[in-house]
């Protein structure tokens, strides 16, 4: 009996010790929290830059069996239709790496804010965070990344250019 009571008093006296130390706080910190939204909006964030390049390949590809295919459908023949669609490509895949880009800049915003917040609560100090703007349309869409699209168009408009003053044969493709 008397071994029970002395367990109970030790028990009480281990629990009230414990309530006056300080205790941490389970889970994780700010800055632990902080750290994997940064991660993950890092991920994304290259993962928008991959589409923007992946996009860029894709056009190329597209626009050569487009233009192909466009023809085959209008008997084989060269005609404004080629072009038009050429230029229709072009846009489509312009206004998707432009909607790509602007993405991306806003996850850049995003993690430059968290970047200040992390920061503030240094003690000593933290005074380089990334300068990133907040992308407009405008500016997503006309940026010098989509210089390729321009070149693309200039190309094209260069090749109606040329069929529209009679530089490039309207004949049959399999005549000759």
């Amino acid at each position: 009996m008397i071994s029970i009571v002395r367990a109970a008093r030790e028990v009480r006296e281990a629990s009230s010790s414990s309530v006056k130390t300080e205790t941490k706080p389970e889970g994780p910190t700010a800055d632990a929290l902080d750290k994997e939204q940064l991660d993950q909006l890092h991920a994304a964030t290259l993962k928008a830059a991959d589409s923007c390049f992946e996009l860029k390949k894709l056009c190329a590809t597209v626009l050569v069996p487009a233009g192909v295919l466009v023809a085959t459908f209008s008997d084989k023949k060269l005609n404004p239709a080629v072009f038009v669609a050429g230029f229709m490509v072009i846009a489509a895949f312009w206004i998707a790496d432009a909607f790509s880009f602007y993405y991306q800049r806003r996850l850049r915003v995003l993690m430059k804010k968290i970047w200040i917040r992390r920061a503030e609560r240094c003690e000593e100090g933290y005074d380089y965070v990334q300068n990133v703007d907040g992308a407009g349309w405008f500016r997503a869409a006309f940026n010098s990344s989509m210089i390729y699209y321009l070149i693309l168009a200039a190309m094209v408009g260069a090749a109606l250019s040329a069929y529209a003053f009679g530089l490039l044969e309207t004949g049959s493709a399999g005549s000759g």
